[in-house]
């Protein structure tokens, strides 16, 4: 399980850096398509996860995460929804504050997620150094 953990994880910072190495090429159409593949896939990364985060504390990190996902997400919506009483210049406003909101989260779940994962690495070296006593 700690292999297919380290596969999303390093899957996702490859797709990032590609998403980053794209700017040049496609603009901010390409960065935005990536985020949306990476906002995607880490939301599917951490509704499997969270059982783990859970029960390997990191209980009020995960809470974090998906409280400023849900946040992040009706900022968007809400947008979209604000756009019949407010002029597009002032809705592109709160459009570009969740995208930018969005890459911090990215960020957050890694930083946690790389925690998470070295935790389970350490979790499981000290039981192998324990059950060989």
């Amino acid at each position: 399980m700690k292999t297919l953990r380290k596969i999303d994880c390093y899957g996702q910072l490859i797709l990032a850096a590609l998403m980053i190495l794209s700017v040049p090429f496609l603009f901010l159409p390409g960065f935005m398509a990536g985020l949306f593949i990476l906002g995607c896939w880490q939301l599917i990364s951490a509704s499997l996860n969270t059982y783990c985060f859970i029960h390997s504390g990191y209980k009020r990190q995960i809470s974090i995460y998906w409280m400023l996902c849900i946040g992040d997400i009706v900022l968007l919506f809400l947008s979209f929804w604000l756009d019949n009483f407010f002029s597009s210049d002032e809705i592109q406003i709160i459009i570009w504050i969740s995208i930018t909101g969005a890459v911090a989260i990215s960020v957050y779940y890694w930083k946690i997620y790389f925690n998470l994962i070295e935790f389970i690495l350490l979790k499981n070296e000290l039981d192998g150094l324990l059950k060989s006593k």
